[in-house]
């Protein structure tokens, strides 16, 4: 599934924590991982970072993963593409602070360049700081239960050829999640509204029938307002370990450029995300 998988290393925080999740991601088809690191031009490795990714890479390889590193100097964003092409990964894997709005616009940008130009599903972890003692703790478990927005465009049949995969690995529980969107049928529109809210919950039903013939554990939830409010609402009311996320590309481009759901969502969840691209 997700065999060869590109981890940007900054050297952060965050993006060290992130190659914690490898030992989950071997559940997940994980054989190769590719270390990448972008550095500013005529900027080498100090003999600190050498040592870091030597003992990551040992890490790793005790694991039961081969790892390889790439060290290139050029623009960050530009740079991980290219090497997620030229190394045919299956997945790019992420960090993010986890911080404020103010600081996220500005962390955010290496991620959001790679989100919006990739052809590649994305994870994006969040890891908001913690005390010093904490910081070696083992990340909580990302595919546990997921939420997953259903829209019923071909992202939609994107994540149900995706999902009996993942539940055969490990995922250990599904929430196919619409949203009634305001703007398109009003509540005190008792007739239609309902006649509305009905087609939604019955092809969700059948959604998850389908799902459940491939042995998938699945459930199904609908909420009524604007968008990305429900589904950051909804991770948090069912307690999900990770959103998943389906976006095309192109719109995903005028999202981050203009804020829209998948922006809002991408930005403010505060649990890891897997984002797929559906074009």
């Amino acid at each position: 599934m997700f065999e060869r998988i590109l981890f940007p290393l900054d050297f952060s925080e965050p993006s060290l924590r992130m190659l914690k999740c490898v030992k989950e991601l071997k559940g997940f088809g994980l054989k190769e991982v590719v270390l990448c690191h972008v550095a500013a031009s005529g900027i080498s490795l100090t003999s600190d970072h050498r040592e870091t990714l030597e003992g990551i890479k040992e890490s790793i390889r005790q694991v039961g993963c081969e790892v390889r590193e790439v060290v290139t100097e050029g623009d960050p964003v530009e740079q991980v593409l290219d090497i997620a092409e030229s190394e045919d990964v299956s997945l790019i894997a992420m960090a993010s602070s986890g911080k404020g709005r103010t600081q996220e616009l500005l962390i955010g940008s290496t991620s959001f360049g790679i989100l919006r130009s990739t052809s590649r599903p994305v994870l994006i972890n969040k890891f908001p700081e913690v005390e010093d003692e904490l910081r070696s703790a083992e990340p909580s478990p990302i595919f546990q239960k997921a939420l997953v927005p259903i829209d019923f465009s071909s992202c939609t049949d994107m994540c149900m050829m995706l999902l009996p995969e993942l539940s055969s690995r490990g995922l250990r529980e599904a929430v196919l999640f619409n949203v009634v969107e305001s703007g398109s049928s009003n509540i005190q529109e008792g007739k239609r509204f309902q006649k509305v809210l009905n087609k939604v919950m019955l092809d969700l039903d059948e959604m998850r029938s389908k799902l459940e013939g491939r042995g998938c554990r699945v459930s199904t939830h609908v909420h009524f307002g604007t968008v990305p409010y429900n589904i950051l609402e909804a991770s948090r009311e069912l307690d999900a370990s990770v959103i998943i996320l389906g976006a095309h590309r192109k719109s995903l481009l005028r999202e981050i450029t203009l804020g829209g759901n998948s922006e809002t969502v991408v930005r403010r969840s505060t649990i890891p995300l897997l984002v797929i691209p559906c074009d």
